[in-house]
């Protein structure tokens, strides 16, 4: 009789372990899969990694720069062939205006990584798939832009005689930080993430907003456009390769997106 009652005693501990171990991963499942869980840590996950990789990408440019300033030169030059070498003239005919300058310096420095982050955040919220979409866009034309800057190091027109490295010349100057100097890739002009994101960001505001107003975001890619040559940290030819990169990667991954519902119902009709 003892034996018996031991052994039901165990039997009842061993289930109750099974039920307490069932219900852990239950709650490791759901948390896995919510939305404000497991969804969103890897979202931080994947962001981190994109920039622990470009900082690694900045250290395999670091002793390009020869090259970074031979390939300034024909970038120069072959604006000029083409007749489109007008950064230096718009420069300089705003340099008088110190209030203007040191604003776009402003917008360069703090609305582009701010921007974008505060965009990714609305996003999420927003809208799952929609965010996803133009996360995959942001990575993608990322990778491909860091690719470049590995393959084809370009000194910035900041760098170059005939331009004014207008953070320098009235602030703020974020190279001043040893910490954005320890992360930055200045011989990264080619293509231009700040044009890039600016887009990416007004692409997503026109296809997850439902407001009659949303095209005015329209406004930040073209405010990035003047800041990056203005401030002379871009060619008009890098801003020029990031939104072909931009219009890639989105044809890209619309009509990936949109083929995932197709091959679903071919999966289920099978």
């Amino acid at each position: 009789m003892g034996r018996r009652v031991t052994g039901t005693a165990e039997t009842g501990a061993r289930q109750g372990a099974d039920s307490r171990a069932d219900a852990a991963r239950d709650r490791l499942t759901r948390f896995w899969n919510a939305r404000y869980g497991g969804v969103l840590l890897r979202e931080f996950v994947l962001l981190a990694a994109m920039l622990l990789l470009y900082k690694y990408v900045r250290y395999l440019v670091r002793n390009q720069t020869t090259t970074a300033f031979e390939n300034a030169s024909r970038v120069l030059h072959l604006e000029r062939a083409l007749g489109l070498g007008w950064e230096a003239p718009l420069q300089h005919l705003l340099l008088p205006y110190r209030g203007v300058i040191v604003a776009f310096n402003r917008y360069y420095v703090h609305v582009h990584f701010i921007g974008t982050i505060a965009f990714l955040v609305w996003a999420f919220v927003r809208s799952e798939s929609g965010y996803k979409r133009v996360r995959s866009v942001l990575v993608v034309v990322t990778l491909a832009a860091m690719a470049i800057h590995v393959l084809f190091p370009l000194a910035p027109p900041r760098m170059m005689p005939g331009f004014v490295d207008t953070m320098v010349l009235y602030g703020p100057n974020p190279y001043n930080s040893a910490t954005l100097r320890g992360v930055a890739n200045q011989f990264a002009a080619m293509p231009s993430l700040h044009v890039g994101w600016a887009l990416i960001v007004a692409y997503g505001v026109i296809t997850i907003s439902k407001s009659k107003y949303r095209y005015a975001i329209i406004a930040h890619p073209v405010m990035i456009v003047l800041a990056v040559t203005i401030t002379a940290n871009h060619y008009w030819l890098d801003g020029a390769v990031a939104a072909v990169l931009v219009v890639w990667a989105a044809v890209v991954i619309g009509r990936r997106t949109e083929n995932v519902p197709a091959r679903r119902q071919l999966l289920t009709a099978a």
